[in-house]
């Protein structure tokens, strides 16, 4: 889960260039390039052979107005958005911070405590041995038994510290000191992770910051994109007709919209959002030897897959290595939302598959029978399983169960993104509803909302 880079481009039509690096929910608002290069053709017959066939000069000019219109709206909104979710970004690393002041999941604290007592790879030692012999208890035949010990963990390497031991783990004392304490399991170390403050407020600073980061690189691609249309569209008019105006009307546009230029505000923001990411990272929490081993289990619908989508799904990886996702069927989908989803059940899976290894179905709108099912005892039993997904929905189906035999993890979702919202944008039945949708704010869900908070709904 890195910082990302930015986009290049393989050779091919610019049009489909544009189509294919643009996020869906964006097209709206990209330079109509499709539009406007049919509107430089020439008819097919002229009125009089005598004549040369016209060129539609004004309706390529509106289209490009349309289209410089549109950018500049859709750029000083989302730039007026980042700027202030900065300070929610500043807020939760602070408190982050804060917590990892007098956290027992402190690196600098764990190393001022075990002066003196077994090193960080002994201990990781001595947890995987308590979870072998709790899988060896459950394992019937002494052959399995066998396989078991092949297959176990290595020990984390030095530049990755652990807190870890069959006997012992690093917690506080009421008077805020840290101190060793008892502890039976990876099971109930893992349990007390999830439930640590530092290591709460460091997944919801960590994650919104990389989060936000790939947000930002996103946009100064689409401000690139952008620019590059503008200029390529300029310049085929120019060849058709014969005229030299492309250098003038750029750079009209870009006094216009000087962001396509130096990237307006997004830029220094980027780099500030990279200095917070490192700052982050330096108050990662020691996290129990064994939680990188567990299975990763999740449940969603995944209909018009955008970027929200991706990032959780990405995040999933902070939890454990091995990532089981549930899928709702076309007809459970169709029975929790009162609509079909736009993308059936194969392309839904196909989108999601990239980014998890396992996919199960769940055909009924109650998902617990279907990942009790899932979910083995061997698993619940060692805490090799923990369940993770978007903070939109806290009481989701099937919790009480999940909860009662893994820990559960909440994922800060994407701002300002939802199926909800490209589906009314592109799919509504009526233009008003999807140019109000287009231009609206977004509530806590990413849904679009009305000047009266009211979400803007589509019955298609």
């Amino acid at each position: 889960d890195t910082t990302s880079q930015p986009t290049t481009y393989v050779h091919m039509k610019f049009n489909k260039t544009l189509t294919s690096n643009v996020q869906k929910e964006w097209k709206f608002y990209a330079i109509d390039y499709k539009r406007l290069k049919q509107s430089l053709k020439k008819p097919k017959s002229s009125p009089s052979p005598d004549l040369p066939p016209p060129v539609p000069t004004s309706s390529f000019d509106v289209i490009l107005e349309e289209s410089v219109g549109k950018l500049q709206k859709f750029y000083e909104s989302k730039e007026a958005e980042v700027l202030k979710y900065e300070e929610t970004l500043q807020e939760r690393l602070n408190k982050l911070v804060t917590s990892e002041v007098t956290s027992p999941l402190s690196r600098r604290a764990s190393r001022n405590t075990l002066a003196g007592h077994p090193s960080d790879i002994d201990l990781a030692a001595a947890t995987l041995a308590a979870s072998k012999e709790i899988l060896n208890h459950l394992t019937s035949s002494s052959s399995e038994e066998e396989e078991d010990a092949s297959d176990m963990p290595q020990s984390p390497s030095a530049d990755s510290p652990t807190i870890s031991s069959s006997s012992s783990t690093i917690s506080s004392s009421p008077s805020g000191n840290t101190r060793l304490v008892r502890s039976e399991s990876l099971k109930d170390m893992c349990r007390e992770t999830a439930d640590n403050e530092h290591f709460k407020d460091y997944i919801y600073s960590i994650k919104s910051l990389k989060t936000f980061e790939r947000e930002l690189t996103l946009l100064l691609d689409f401000v690139s994109l952008n620019h590059t249309g503008f200029r390529k569209i300029l310049k085929k008019k120019d060849k058709i007709m014969g005229t030299n105006t492309m250098d003038t009307k750029l750079n009209e546009i870009e006094r216009r919209l000087p962001f396509l230029v130096d990237g307006g505000g997004l830029k220094p923001l980027h780099s500030k959002v990279l200095s917070m990411i490192d700052q982050s990272l330096a108050l990662k929490p020691l996290l129990p030897s064994g939680w990188s081993d567990r299975k990763v289990y999740t449940i969603g619908c995944f209909d018009l897959f955008h970027r929200g989508h991706v990032n959780v799904l990405m995040s999933l990886r902070e939890f454990g290595h091995f990532i089981v996702c549930g899928i709702h069927d076309d007809e459970s989908y169709f029975k929790l939302k009162k609509k079909y989803p736009i993308d059936n059940l194969e392309k839904r899976m196909e989108n999601v598959k990239p980014y998890v290894d396992i996919i199960y179905v769940i055909p009924s709108t109650d998902p617990l029978p279907y990942i009790k099912n899932a979910v083995s005892a061997q698993d619940i039993d060692a805490g090799l399983c923990c369940y993770a997904r978007g903070d939109d929905m806290l009481n989701f189906p099937s919790r009480d169960w999940v909860e009662s035999v893994m820990p559960v993890h909440f994922l800060p979702r994407t701002e300002g993104c939802s199926s909800s919202l490209i589906r009314t944008i592109y799919h509504a039945s009526d233009s008003a509803t999807r140019e109000k949708a287009a231009f609206a704010k977004t509530r806590y869900d990413g849904k679009p909302v009305d000047e009266n908070g009211e979400v803007i709904k589509t019955h298609s």
